[in-house]
């Protein structure tokens, strides 16, 4: 093809894309093409006329030079005067009568500005608010601006007020509804959500987004990298998406809610609104199942959704109604229901937590910890020390001749397992996943020889494995919604044999949200005890392992069988 001036850019780069950096090169004002939304939006309304007007050059030096990059250079010789004629200035030439009815005029001046003006100006129109109206002034007619207003039905005026001086008045625009098939046009009327830089965790944040998103309507995520397992998963709960990078650690990933076809028949009910919560991180890549269930989804709206880092904090949101569904550990959940706490057990999920891991040396034995200090999350009251006390005992040794160390005020396993890495600590007692990020960070430089859940079978004769934690239902919550209880423990077990069965699928759909990488969530997923099983299946189990962790009356099965569904 032959450029003239009246070709638009777009048409110009799609056949000749190599054209963009001999473009950028004709003009300091012209860098800010480097930047992909200004690009975007320039290429597609100006001509070749226009960008001369805004680069301060002659339209033939534009002409000459992109031609020649395209071995064109004589055709546009042969083509002149024709190639260098511009449009002609269209203006209105009476008022619209809409132009009576505007309440406020803003004002953006676009003579103040170097450059392409164009991208701030389509961010100053999405700012307006009905019955409002943005004046342009330029100081040479803006053929572009109204090219594009016209191809995107804006209400506009434009008439020339001085010898220099332009004026485009544009009328507030109702925005076009958005459908399957046209959002990714119109990405400028999703909100952002930007994550960069949260000292917390965001997937509730984003969550929570999710949720509340109507069909029709869409949020932007700002990351530093592209969530492929958030993306999956919100895939799976109808929304579509559409990756930008920006620079090499900023992202955009644009969700559209899809807007489902429904059956005349059938009557919509609204979902019933769930507060969820986690004690430990080690049921991530459960919940991101679960969230993939459009059985579930149909039912419920997640108000919010909460994994904890610090386990004790999960307690207060139960004790104060805040939570309606918690993965909690089975120790915590019989002291909240000895306190009267209305709550609800119904399944054990995890199973055998507890993991003694060594560097340095092998342990075969207890005796073989005496001279080391063993580094216990918690406190000296907990499950994790309570058990290694009784376990100690069971087999011969007392407790008081080991040496132990708690964190102040807590011992945290992700401290504790950080100190095991970096050599500060070489005798440790972690949960799931902390324990299984020590042992494959260390490999071959760790040891795993006491397991706990072979001393507890052979101490107890029994074939059940330790009880650690699994699914509590607020009482209340249970009594307004059985159905829905009964269609999240479904789910609860359909997710649960999932992840046991496809150990790499669900470390790809929980790794950036877990934090690590999708190597090291795999490894966690083929060490960690997943299990549904009703409480009411190995409850003499359940009041066993609570007798042991607590030896007061109070811990004993008359008091606590009514925690059990």
């Amino acid at each position: 093809m032959t450029i003239i001036g009246k070709t638009k850019v777009k048409e110009a780069l799609k056949e000749h894309p190599e054209l963009k950096e001999v473009l950028i090169n004709l003009s300091p004002k012209f860098k800010k093409l480097d930047n992909p939304f200004v690009f975007k939006v320039i290429s597609q309304w100006a001509t070749f006329n226009d960008i001369a007007k805004v680069g301060n050059l002659s339209i033939c030096e534009i002409l000459h030079t992109v031609n020649k990059a395209i071995g064109n250079e004589e055709e546009v010789y042969k083509s002149f005067p024709e190639c260098i004629k511009e449009e002609a200035e269209k203006f209105s030439e009476k008022k619209p009568e809409w132009l009576k009815d505007i309440k406020q005029f803003l004002l953006f001046d676009a003579r103040e500005m170097d450059g392409f003006f164009l991208p701030e100006l389509i961010k100053k129109l999405k700012e307006l608010k009905p019955g409002e109206a943005l004046n342009v002034i330029n100081d040479f007619d803006p053929v572009p601006l109204k090219r594009m207003l016209e191809e995107e039905n804006y209400e506009f005026y434009a008439e020339k007020t001085d010898i220099d001086e332009y004026l485009v008045t544009i009328k507030y625009k109702e925005p076009e509804p958005l459908t399957n098939e046209n959002w990714k046009e119109h990405l400028d009327q999703f909100e952002e959500l930007n994550v960069i830089g949260m000292k917390v965790d965001p997937f509730e944040t984003i969550i929570k987004k999710a949720q509340t998103i109507p069909e029709g309507k869409g949020f932007t995520l700002v990351q530093m990298f592209e969530p492929t397992p958030l993306i999956n998963m919100l895939n799976q709960m109808g929304f579509e998406h559409f990756t930008q990078q920006e620079s090499m650690f900023r992202f955009k990933i644009h969700f559209f809610k899809t807007i489902k076809k429904k059956e005349k028949s059938v009557s919509v009910t609204s979902k019933i609104p769930v507060v969820i919560q986690s004690a430990t991180p080690i049921t991530y890549p459960i919940i991101m199942r679960m969230l993939q269930s459009e059985k579930l989804m149909d039912k419920i709206e997640i108000k919010e959704l909460k994994v904890w880092e610090e386990t004790e904090k999960h307690m207060a949101w139960v004790v104060n109604k805040k939570a309606d569904i918690t993965f909690s550990a089975v120790a915590a959940a019989a002291k909240l229901y000895l306190t009267n706490v209305d709550i609800k057990m119904v399944s054990i999920n995890i199973w055998d937590n507890f993991h003694l891991l060594t560097r340095g040396y092998d342990a075969k034995t207890f005796a073989d910890l005496k001279g080391h200090k063993i580094h216990v999350p918690l406190f000296r009251e907990a499950p994790p020390k309570i058990m290694m006390n009784f376990l100690m005992k069971q087999n011969g040794y007392n407790p008081d001749d080991f040496e132990f160390v708690f964190g102040n005020p807590f011992g945290r396993p992700e401290q504790i397992k950080d100190d095991f890495i970096n050599g500060k600590a070489d005798t440790v007692l972690l949960r799931e996943p902390e324990a299984s990020y020590a042992v494959f960070a260390l490999k071959d430089d760790v040891h795993e020889s006491i397991s706990f859940a072979e001393l507890w079978k052979t101490s107890q004769k029994t074939d059940i494995d330790l009880p650690n934690a699994g699914l509590l239902f607020a009482g209340e919550f249970l009594r307004k919604y059985p159905e829905i209880a009964e269609l999240f423990i479904q789910e609860l077990k359909n997710a649960t044999d999932w992840v046991n069965t496809h150990k790499k699928e669900a470390a790809m759909q929980a790794y950036d949200i877990m934090r690590h990488t999708p190597e090291e969530v795999e490894f966690f997923l083929s060490r960690a005890h997943f299990q549904h099983t009703p409480t009411k299946d190995v409850l003499d189990a359940i009041l066993n392992y609570l007798q042991v962790l607590e030896e007061k009356e109070k811990f004993s099965p008359e008091n606590l069988r009514g925690l059990f569904l």
